[in-house]
């Protein structure tokens, strides 16, 4: 009877030269290096059926195998979660990420993350619990939803991760913005940087910000409302925030963003411009200004003060209204190309019917 503790790798061409326990740690990430080392000098490991030593460099085609004498060392807390499976196979799974929820564990949220629903998942197709390690080579908003997909091999994560950062990765968000967007279709061009301040994490468009980046954004609108306008945006590059600042610095900030708004306005007290002049307060400011006027005219002392409100309370959305509908990639193992989708969560869905019940401006042929 097959031991089922015995796992087998072939050696393949990428890792040539590598030493035996990186190698292994490769293929079994919730090991720690000090672990493997433990049991290759156990005598728990061979290469080509021969015991392995600990000196021992990989070449291409060997098999190495390795009896799992002890646990996993570095496992992620399995919380059962519900899960909205899009797509799964041997070396990937993709999912539709909830708003609310973070991808992985960090900072605050070391619980509830999307790899601490997937671990028990996992763990469900394992002989041991934590063998199978969910990866993570791209990062959604907390409060962004859609596809996310996640590799379970460090081969599949090898390939995703090459391919998003070569921009190989073909993606389509929705939204829903402020105002009304005139032109059916458009690309913003505008580099984006950090916000000069060592307290903010956040990014700007904006001259002055620090180590911008080329960024580029496509979009075209699917309807437009009195006031709002739903957007399909297929961002070209891949920064920190890139659809969210886009277009708040066009003067179409998401609904419900928490930070940006119009013309690079912040909303967490981080001077952006500094005028020459007092502005308006807050109240006064929005009384007098309609969103159009604003858009069309944006007075020249606005600063991060002048906090426009990121909530309609007429309308079902508590979370910027962006979703990640579609992700197309090439299969990292097959090479095939595949692509996901993830439909508009319920909370965008009712905001949209209630944007239609409102009336409907017009829609492009």
């Amino acid at each position: 009877m097959t031991d089922p503790l015995i796992c087998e790798f072939r050696v393949e061409a990428f890792v040539k030269g590598r030493r035996i326990e990186t190698f292994l740690g490769r293929h079994l990430r919730t090991y720690t290096s000090w672990r493997i080392q433990r049991m290759i000098q156990a005598g728990c490991v061979t290469v080509n059926d021969a015991p392995a030593e600990l000196s021992h460099r990989v070449r291409p085609n060997e098999v190495v195998r390795i009896r799992l004498a002890s646990p996993p060392d570095r496992v992620t807390l399995a919380e059962v979660r519900p899960l909205t499976i899009l797509y799964e196979d041997p070396w990937l799974i993709a999912v539709s990420k909830p708003p609310g929820q973070m991808p992985h564990p960090g900072g605050i949220f070391q619980t509830g993350t999307l790899i601490n629903a997937l671990q028990p998942y996992l763990d469900r197709q394992s002989v041991r619990r934590g063998l199978i390690r969910p990866g993570i080579v791209h990062r959604l908003d907390r409060q962004t939803s859609g596809v996310m997909v996640i590799p379970k091999d460090h081969a599949s994560h090898r390939g995703l991760t090459a391919q998003f950062a070569d921009r190989t990765v073909s993606k389509k968000y929705r939204a829903i913005l402020h105002g009304v967007l005139r032109q059916d279709s458009g690309e913003i061009d505008l580099p984006i940087g950090k916000v000069p301040n060592p307290t903010c994490a956040l990014m700007s468009g904006k001259p002055f910000a620090v180590g911008a980046k080329t960024a580029r954004t496509t979009y075209r609108v699917l309807e437009r409302f009195d006031r709002y306008t739903f957007v399909e945006a297929q961002p070209q590059t891949g920064r920190h925030h890139q659809i969210r600042i886009h277009f708040a610095e066009i003067g179409h900030p998401l609904l419900a963003d928490e930070f940006y708004g119009p013309f690079g306005v912040l909303k967490d007290g981080t001077p952006v411009v500094l005028p020459e002049s007092g502005q308006p307060e807050p109240e006064e400011a929005w009384d007098e200004f309609s969103m159009e006027e604003l858009m069309r005219d944006p007075p020249d002392d606005w600063t991060k003060s002048f906090l426009l409100p990121h909530l309609d309370p007429d309308l079902p959305i508590q979370r910027q209204a962006l979703h990640a509908a579609e992700l197309a990639i090439d299969h990292p193992i097959s090479g095939m190309p595949i692509a996901f989708e993830a439909p508009l969560p319920d909370d965008m869905e009712a905001t949209l019917a209630a944007l239609r019940e409102r009336s409907l401006v017009q829609s492009p042929r």
